[in-house]
């Protein structure tokens, strides 16, 4: 196999507008009113809020649409958030949703549009989620609250069908459980998406070296993953050689910041489709990590993604797509490459190199909150996460197999 040999594919994705570019904020009223929605309650957390520059580029752009800033998201991502979001906009007459910041604000808006279309309120969607595990969208989509997103950091979290959150339900002993939950759907997907460098240049800079490593993540896994296609390869080979390039010296160069944003863009275009999706192994890891520890995922990714593209090397997956990407020289004559070659060798440095640049941890060890005795949790929920269903065809990861990723991580 080379890296120009194509798998039969369906491709079903239908994304919502994607504005991009320097300004392209002051656009987003325009395309309000093109729709024909007047009433706006901007969604975000307190962080976010109280970021002035942001935000009044942001109400510039709605005018007079913008009804209230709704600045009650939080990290955990709570149904709670969700439920308030979505009374605040039966308040005000709302009929659009403006997340601002990062896929915390767009998770919570996107389920606050369910319940909304849905007049489920919040003890009704906390048992719903304790007998189903999930809370179903309305089954007239016109009730949704359309959703136009403000993204201001790297995570590549809003070309998306589906959105997570957590609910506490009632653990049949009295108490309570939180539980991580969700909604998804095609008709999820946002309206129209404003990507403006200008915005992201006012987020802090620990908060986008995290977000970006997530993001970077999206475009490596996509070009493995067994629900690949060929337009996923293509615009994740360039997202991976945009955000190689720009990653690096973003906080400190306009035209590298201009060259990650559109390179997240490109690794979030079709991996969220319905019933497909192209993160994989990393983000499992991601996962895992993070309910054991609570971490942040970018941190998670910055230290396994390495040990995890190794692992994976060894077990035979064809990495040659990776390599190209990265474009180590001589991967155009693939025929022939050993998959654990110094190519792909090459490739993972590629990875450290820029994870190294962000300034983010080469191992767990050096993350705050992580011990080597919660790795046992984090190896079990890892092999049980649902996204290693999209896993290198024929590559498989046990428990076991996840704790030794996490032992040479630690």
């Amino acid at each position: 196999m080379t890296d120009l040999d194509t798998p039969p594919f369906a491709f079903d994705y239908d994304p919502g507008a994607i504005h991009y570019g320097r300004g392209c904020i002051a656009a987003i009223g325009d395309a309000l009113a093109g729709r024909g929605l007047d009433t706006v309650l901007v969604v975000c957390g307190s962080n976010v809020a109280g970021n002035a520059a942001l935000m009044d580029a942001v109400g510039d752009g709605l005018g007079d649409r913008l009804a209230e800033v709704f600045a009650g998201t939080t990290p955990d991502k709570r149904l709670r958030e969700a439920a308030r979001a979505a009374e605040r906009a039966d308040d005000l007459g709302a009929d659009a949703f403006v997340p601002v910041g990062g896929g915390s604000s767009l998770d919570v808006a996107t389920v606050a549009s369910v319940l909304r279309a849905r007049d489920l309120s919040l003890s009704d969607a906390r048992a719903e989620v304790a007998e189903t595990g999930g809370i179903s969208t309305p089954d007239d989509s016109d009730a949704l609250t359309p959703l136009f997103p403000v993204p201001t950091t790297l995570a590549g979290a809003d070309l998306s069908v589906i959105a997570g959150i957590a609910a506490e339900v009632d653990d049949g002993a009295g108490g309570t459980e939180v539980v991580s939950t969700g909604v998804g759907g095609a008709d999820l997907m946002p309206e129209a998406l404003f990507y403006d460098p200008d915005l992201f240049e006012t987020t802090p800079e620990g908060v986008l070296a995290g977000s970006a490593m997530n993001g970077f993540d999206k475009a490596i896994e996509s070009l493995y993953a067994r629900t690949r296609t060929a337009v996923t390869d293509a615009t994740a080979t360039r997202a991976v050689r945009l955000l190689a390039d720009g990653l690096p010296e973003m906080t400190d160069d306009e035209a590298a910041m201009d060259r990650a944003v559109a390179g997240i863009v490109l690794a979030q275009y079709g991996i969220s489709r319905p019933g497909d999706m192209t993160i994989n192994v990393i983000h499992a890891f991601g996962h895992g990590l993070r309910d054991a520890f609570g971490i942040q995922q970018g941190l998670a990714h910055a230290a396994v993604a390495p040990h995890v593209l190794r692992v994976m090397v060894d077990a035979g997956v064809d990495l040659s797509m990776l390599t190209a990407a990265f474009d180590i020289d001589g991967t155009d004559d693939v025929e022939g490459d050993e998959v654990g070659g110094d190519r792909v060798e090459e490739a993972i440095a590629e990875v450290e190199r820029v994870r190294d640049a962000l300034g983010l941890p080469a191992s767990l060890s050096a993350i705050d909150g992580v011990d080597a005795d919660g790795l046992d949790e984090a190896a079990r929920v890892t092999a049980t996460d649902s996204l290693l269903s999209y896993a290198p065809e024929g590559y498989e990861l046990s428990e076991a197999d996840a704790r030794t990723v996490l032992d040479a991580a630690f």
